[in-house]
């Protein structure tokens, strides 16, 4: 678990402040016995594709499939700094991060932080990262920096939350 007992807490305040503020179709599909819990959440490990939405210089909406890794109850996003979305986010850190996959749903909106290669954060939570790619070669090659999406809204909901976190190890990269 790379979560400490105070981001967990930060974490599942979030997570309540956004169900109280969830309405319509969210609350169509799924209800409060469906959420996850930051401890759920928790257990989220390994590499995950993601959609990650933001908006251009004239205020059109973008959407891409990234690569993210839950570490300390925030998404991180290996990016590199010359790469389409970076500049965009540059200008308008505003970002949305949605993943889901059957009848399990994770979202976020927020702000994005930027990680720079050679800086405190980046050096502590890049080996964290690269480990949830499961070590994987190259997992960081080209990378320049590291997004952390702040969340002032997330929301996780599962069909069955009991099979959580557990279900976390059996879904592929």
């Amino acid at each position: 678990m790379f979560e400490t007992t105070a981001e967990l807490s930060d974490l599942q305040q979030l997570l309540d402040e956004s169900f109280e503020k969830s309405r319509g179709q969210m609350l169509v599909a799924f209800d409060k016995n469906q959420r996850l819990s930051a401890e759920q959440l928790a257990g989220f490990r390994g590499v995950k594709l993601v959609a990650v939405a933001s908006v251009n210089s004239k205020g059109e909406p973008r959407v891409a499939p990234r690569s993210a890794a839950f570490l300390h109850g925030k998404f991180y996003l290996a990016a590199n700094s010359k790469s389409v979305m970076v500049r965009r986010l540059w200008v308008s850190p505003a970002v949305a991060i949605t993943y889901f996959e059957n009848h399990l749903l994770l979202m976020g909106r927020g702000r994005v932080a930027f990680l720079r290669d050679g800086g405190t954060e980046f050096k502590g939570v890049s080996p964290e990262w690269v480990n949830a790619f499961k070590g994987g070669r190259g997992a960081l090659e080209g990378v320049d920096v590291l997004l952390r999406v702040d969340a002032t809204h997330m929301v996780a909901f599962a069909n069955r939350p009991e099979r959580y976190p557990g279900a976390w190890a059996k879904t592929p990269l």
